[in-house]
């Protein structure tokens, strides 16, 4: 099975948004923003095959593992739509998904480019109508300027996902025109780099379904 947001049991997205959001398209570009501190966050609840605490398996059941630097925001997708009825009328719901450009600084887990900027998607982001910031429980969304482990999924298109609690863990000191020496001196001093390593080494994989990145490096 690929690792896409129907791996979850969501247990209040529905019930939740419907009293906040209003018909939602399929791609918006308005909804796109780097500052969000100040919408209301809206928590999905989920239930997950794997313990999203124990790094040793989310690393296992991820494709990629990788350092990277967010470029920019693209865009916010609505997916997953469904039409609800409700005492002031039908409503259609749906989830945001953010596409992100990001500069891979360090691979590990898997080998992708890092000599240009790749798509990314995350699950989460701001609602259709623009009034709120759409999240699982513990998870963040991405800033540009800022770098991260990226812990993401790839997907049947060739795409790479990103979802759920501790799929991106800020990472700091670093900045995407850093130096490969300077990226390798960061991820000895880095506690996050290093644990993520170590699980790396440790992982405990599961058995599913697995695709490969359109951006990964063929040897």
């Amino acid at each position: 099975m690929k690792h896409t947001i129907k791996r979850y049991t969501i247990l209040t997205l529905f019930f939740t948004m419907i009293l906040i959001l209003s018909t939602a398209c399929s791609s918006t570009e308005k909804n796109v923003s780097s500052d969000n501190s100040e919408l209301q966050t809206i928590t999905l609840d989920g239930t997950f095959v794997i313990d999203v605490d124990n790094p040793k398996e989310t690393v296992g059941d991820a494709d990629y593992v990788f350092l990277a630097n967010v470029d920019e925001v693209i865009s916010t997708e609505q997916k997953h739509q469904e039409t609800m009825e409700t005492e002031h009328g039908t409503k259609v719901v749906s989830t945001p998904y953010t596409n992100f450009n990001v500069t891979v600084l360090k691979n590990i887990k898997g080998n992708l480019k890092t000599d240009t900027p790749i798509p990314l998607q995350k699950a989460g982001g701001i609602s259709a109508d623009n009034s709120s910031l759409v999240l699982y429980e513990d998870d963040s969304l991405p800033e540009v300027g800022k770098s991260y482990v990226f812990l993401a999924y790839a997907q049947d298109d060739g795409s790479l996902l990103v979802s759920g609690p501790n799929s991106n863990i800020s990472v700091s000191s670093i900045d995407k025109f850093a130096k490969s020496k300077n990226v390798n001196y960061v991820a000895e001093t880095s506690d996050v780099i290093s644990e993520y390593e170590l699980a790396y080494k440790n992982q405990q994989e599961t058995s599913r379904d697995r695709s490969i990145s359109d951006y990964e490096i063929k040897n």
